[in-house]
């Protein structure tokens, strides 16, 4: 174990990452390390100090899994993916292709646990859709696109293999 967690943060589009490390110092790609400390005052809002400056921040995050950061009195609406999240979103997208229908496809053998759409639903970017249980860890599966679930291939309890088809989503 390194003893750096990372994450990737999408703000307005543009996606940056963050490594932390066991001594509470973030870097970002292409630069040097930043020292933080921070508290968390009350739920959801932090005290910090960056490389010595002072900071606050609160945080929020929304059903949809968007986190709405106050920092200083600037609001950013960003999306945050730990390392093992980024490669199953990236092996969905992978795998579902361009053009027409989007086939949402298992990353990886598991058991389906709960399926969180109906075939008719209007889905977002992001939405949850379906949480698969592989190795004892539960993984959500989420919505690439906007669009509505025009199929749902799988249900509650059933066993898939990796690569095996979810749900059939038209943008």
């Amino acid at each position: 174990m390194t003893g750096k967690t990372t994450y990737t943060i999408k703000i307005d589009g543009k996606e940056i990452d963050v490594q932390i490390d066991i001594n509470n110092t973030i870097s970002v790609r292409g630069s040097s390390g930043y020292e933080i400390d921070w508290v968390e005052v009350d739920p959801g809002r932090y005290s910090m100090l960056i490389n010595g400056k002072s900071y606050s921040m609160t945080l929020e995050r929304t059903d949809d899994g968007l986190f709405i950061a106050n920092i200083n009195g600037k609001e950013y609406h960003c999306t945050v993916e730990d390392e093992r999240s980024k490669r199953l979103r990236e092996f969905i997208v992978d795998a579902a292709g361009s053009d027409g229908p989007i086939e949402i496809s298992a990353p990886m053998p598991g058991m389906v646990t709960d399926i969180t759409v109906q075939e008719g639903d209007s889905v977002t970017e992001n939405q949850p859709l379906v949480v698969l249980e592989a190795m004892k860890m539960e993984n959500e599966i989420r919505s690439i696109t906007s669009g509505t679930v025009k199929k749902i291939h799988i249900q509650p309890g059933q066993p898939v293999e990796k690569g095996q088809q979810l749900i059939t989503i038209l943008p």
